[in-house]
């Protein structure tokens, strides 16, 4: 996992008071993949809604890819389609 992808993780962990485990995170590939993670989460399901931890995720990609939310979808893969490394 890359610098880029490092970063993000972090920010979503420090978000939504969480630690994702290194082992889930190498599976974390697509905004689907991580909201998905964050709500089967309880922590996380029961203090937040899907829509504000959807829009949450999308915020912090953006941020940290430097890239439009317009420009891809929620199956859209980090490395291959963002340019995330």
């Amino acid at each position: 996992m890359g610098l880029d992808l490092v970063e993000m993780v972090m920010r979503i962990e420090e978000e939504f008071e969480i630690i994702i485990p290194d082992e889930v995170s190498v599976t974390l590939v697509t905004p689907k993949t991580v909201i998905d993670y964050l709500m089967s989460r309880p922590e996380v399901s029961e203090k937040w809604s899907r829509d504000y931890v959807t829009i949450s995720v999308w915020l912090i990609i953006e941020d940290e890819a430097g890239i439009d939310r317009n420009d891809y979808n929620e199956n859209s893969r980090f490395i291959e389609d963002m340019g995330m490394d």
